[in-house]
């Protein structure tokens, strides 16, 4: 969460309306068809519409706000509670780069308010304010993930550090001084190009995909049932006991409707069904011949999905433990 001392109400343009949006925005009318594609819903697409605003307003107006709702088929109350929601969006105007300082606990410690005290007195504003010249803006933000080398602070999208480094030295820190050189530098690079270079908020989505089955422009089809099969069963073993008993046990899947258990006595040419057991079960029996090997394996169902085949053991009927003869006084 970001402070800011600007009101939104006091900043909107009046000269600003929703057809003049829509002329603004037309030129993004090609991404905007691919998102409402990929949601069932057009509502499933507001975040991205509002964020194609701000692409090309650098924030977010209100009546702005308005266009992107009737893109989306939603409530202007709704779409305004997006933007009140996620601080991303911004809804005042702000500099062409933006300065972040984390002003939670551990970079607090870290000395973070003396180098926000040193950035409002460089750039003569202060907290949650936007310098004369429209370069800079510099907020207050919680928690920006660098605590290691706090107090964080990030310039637009990146972490500030020293320019002659790939990677940060041991121990690094920001201090007054690196932070002046970034701003200088920046002043710098906007002498040479007075108009800002745009970047693309969304990263080049890609176009003309087939969307969401039963979306606007869609040509998406659902897939059918059975597509995938089940979850196939796992750990299966024969363990043979003498008198020609064996028992059968495997894991299967929870969702599993049914699994049923197959017997081979020609190596696995063919094969029979022995049993038909739950989920729950694991476990069935059968009874050889001495001597005789037959060959097993399990297949799981998920109603009408069938997994395929686990993989086949076997066991050889064992002959029964010879009794043991009394022994006489």
């Amino acid at each position: 969460m970001s402070s800011c001392s600007v009101k939104p109400a006091a900043v909107q343009p009046t000269d600003l309306t929703v057809e003049k949006v829509a002329a603004r925005m037309a030129r993004h009318q090609v991404r905007v068809d691919e998102l409402l594609r990929r949601y069932p819903v057009k509502r499933g697409a507001l975040l991205q519409v509002l964020w194609l605003v701000q692409e090309e307003f650098a924030w977010v107006p209100r009546v702005a706000i308005q266009w992107a709702a009737g893109v989306c088929a939603v409530s202007p109350v709704h779409a305004f509670g997006v933007v009140e929601f996620y601080t991303m969006y911004k809804q005042v105007p702000r500099g062409r780069h933006l300065i972040q300082v984390c002003q939670t606990m551990c970079c607090f410690i870290q000395g973070s308010e003396d180098l926000i005290a040193h950035l409002e007195k460089s750039l003569g504003v202060h907290s949650g304010e936007t310098t004369k010249d429209g370069l800079f803006t510099l907020v207050r933000v919680e928690c920006l993930a660098l605590c290691g080398t706090g107090p964080g602070v990030m310039i637009d999208d990146e972490a500030i550090g020293p320019h002659e480094y790939e990677q940060l030295p041991d121990g690094f820190h920001p201090t007054p001084d690196i932070l002046d050189r970034w701003l200088a530098r920046l002043r710098k690079e906007a002498e040479g190009t007075p108009t800002a270079v745009r970047g693309d908020f969304l990263g080049g989505i890609v176009l003309n995909t087939k969307g969401h089955p039963g979306a606007v422009g869609a040509q998406g089809v659902a897939q059918k049932p059975g597509y995938a099969p089940a979850p196939p069963a796992l750990k299966v073993a024969a363990v043979a006991a003498d008198g020609g008993a064996v028992g059968l046990s495997w894991a299967n899947a929870p969702e599993c409707a049914k699994l049923v258990v197959e017997r081979s006595d020609d190596g696995g040419t063919t094969w029979r069904e022995l049993a038909s057991v739950g989920p729950k079960d694991q476990k069935a029996a059968d009874t050889l011949p001495i001597g005789a090997t037959a060959h097993y394996r399990v297949i799981a169902f998920e109603k009408e999905r069938a997994a395929r085949p686990s993989a086949v053991v076997s066991a050889t009927g064992k002959p029964p433990v010879p009794a043991v003869a009394a022994v006489s006084a």
